[in-house]
């Protein structure tokens, strides 16, 4: 709803700088980003931040990647059941 929301509006900014509407071509240019462009942007920030969130848990605690990506994901499952109550 927001992406449609947003072409209207660049669209309506260039009929202001005297740009016409009369051709397919600016509807083209303003479009905007498809569905999966998004999905895989989504996906690239959130994959860095898992990678940025490990290697930090590495270094922290002098592990190698692998190991520290296993200790890190059995933690984060700790602490989950942990909040919903469920006791080990």
């Amino acid at each position: 709803m927001t992406k449609k929301f947003d072409m209207n509006s660049q669209l309506k900014l260039l009929e202001l700088m005297g740009y016409n509407d009369e051709n397919d071509d600016l509807h083209n240019h303003v479009k905007g980003a498809d569905e999966i462009d998004i999905v895989y942007s989504a996906l690239d920030e959130i994959m860095t931040n898992a990678v940025h969130d490990n290697w930090g848990y590495a270094v922290k605690n002098n592990l190698n990647f692998r190991d520290a990506c296993l200790v890190n994901a059995m933690m984060k499952i700790y602490n989950h059941y942990e909040e919903c109550g469920i006791s080990l």
